[in-house]
């Protein structure tokens, strides 16, 4: 049985993949992820899963569908009809839930207990022929209810207390850069990182929402389901919370291939004049783009600062950077980077020399990265920094290292 609701369509439903892939919603993606991180119940299904999916005889298309987890404040679909259970004994090959609904018993067998189930079935207090709603599987129908701008010239010697009071004021912006890049790098990491990707696992009969083109919303049972249901679709979602439950079956591999954001800490390095290196607490973000699941290209900053009222300095550097694993054992990728850009520092104080510069830089190391998720990763990086200059002094290789995550 199908059922069709008339609802005028609110948002562009045309996205059959992650709004994080495509360039236009980067940033409104990410105020989006600061102010809801909440992950709803529904998964969309591709056109192209769902067309491989009719293909497949009905009774075995609910066990291996390849789906993305929704936004909460994604509009959410006409809820389907409740999930009635047929009255007597499961057949041969079929369990009942704690929930009182009939599901093939090989789904325990190999995915144990649904990681959604609806809400316990209750017969309604009197019964009427509208209550019933026919269906040859087995019930219903489907479901239940900043760079820092200082001197580009370059000083050895002067007073301390101008340049101090300089350094402080870029201590508070640099602040608040760091502040914002960890924000938004939790946020996403909580919402988008952690969003669900792979095989879920449904009844063959679950609902399925169809959203289509001229603003239209319908639903068909999935072993009902047929290719001319899918010529008018822009859009397809299943719920977890509705028909007999939904399963997680497997989260697919880590998928880089889209936008990325990256922030970490670790330890930092500083050149100064007459082979001096400042080491200390620095912070690292960077946004771009995978054009492919191993090699992408990012903006990336560091920012690395102390406002000692003694001795204090800040040290920024902002650049671009190409990254690649060519190397996976299990959930751990390994590849080189190398990366170049523009580095603003200066220093002031006893005990460091005093200096204001603006410099080039080259960076290279080696990243290590921990599968978490299919769209979050753990990472390392070690990194070895030449800052040439026209003064000699302040020539040299400095190396850092740190610790972050990644969200795909």
């Amino acid at each position: 049985m199908k059922h069709d609701t008339r609802k005028a369509s609110a948002s562009e439903h045309s996205r059959r993949t992650s709004p994080w892939r495509s360039p236009a919603c980067v940033v409104p993606l990410i105020a989006l992820m600061l102010t809801s991180g909440c992950l709803g119940h529904h998964y969309e299904v591709s056109r192209g899963e769902l067309e491989r999916i009719v293909q497949t005889p009905p009774q075995e298309r609910g066990r291996n569908i390849y789906a993305v987890q929704r936004f909460s404040t994604a509009e959410d679909p006409e809820p389907a009809p409740a999930w009635e259970p047929p009255p007597g004994e499961p057949p041969p090959g079929y369990g009942v839930t704690h929930h009182g609904h009939w599901v093939p018993s090989l789904y325990f067998d190999f995915y144990g207990t649904p990681y959604y189930e609806p809400p316990i079935y209750r017969s309604p207090v009197v019964a009427t022929a509208a209550d019933v709603h026919g269906s040859s599987a087995g019930g219903g129908v489907h479901g239940a209810s900043p760079v820092p701008d200082s001197g580009a010239s370059s000083s050895s010697s002067g007073g301390s207390s101008g340049g101090l009071g300089n350094i402080n004021g870029v201590d508070k912006l640099l602040v608040v850069a760091v502040v914002v890049g960890v924000a938004v790098g939790i946020g996403l990491a909580a919402t988008e990182g952690a969003r669900y990707e792979g095989s879920i696992a449904v009844h063959p009969h679950h609902p399925v929402h169809l959203w289509h083109r001229d603003g239209r919303q319908s639903i068909v049972a999935l072993d009902e389901l047929t290719a001319a249901d899918l010529s008018t679709v822009s859009e397809v979602t299943l719920s977890g919370e509705e028909g007999a439950g939904m399963w997680l079956s497997g989260a697919a591999p880590l998928n880089r291939a889209g936008f990325s954001y990256q922030f970490g800490a670790g330890n930092d390095s500083l050149a100064l004049p007459r082979g001096l290196t400042e080491r200390g607490p620095g912070f690292r973000f960077a946004l771009g783009y995978y054009p492919t699941k191993t090699f992408g290209l990012l903006a990336d900053t560091r920012l690395q600062f102390d406002d000692n009222a003694v001795r204090g300095y800040y040290n920024a550097r902002l650049g671009l950077e190409a990254q690649w694993y060519p190397l996976s054992l299990w959930r751990l990728h390994l590849g080189p980077f190398v990366g170049g850009g523009r580095a603003w520092s200066a220093t002031a104080g006893v005990g460091l020399p005093t200096t204001e510069v603006a410099r080039p830089y080259i960076s290279f190391g080696a990243l290590a990265e921990l599968e978490l998720t299919t769209r979050l990763g753990l990472t390392f990086r070690w990194t070895q920094d030449w800052l040439p200059t026209s003064n000699p002094d302040t020539r040299g290789f400095v190396s850092s290292w740190s610790l972050g995550f990644a969200v795909y």
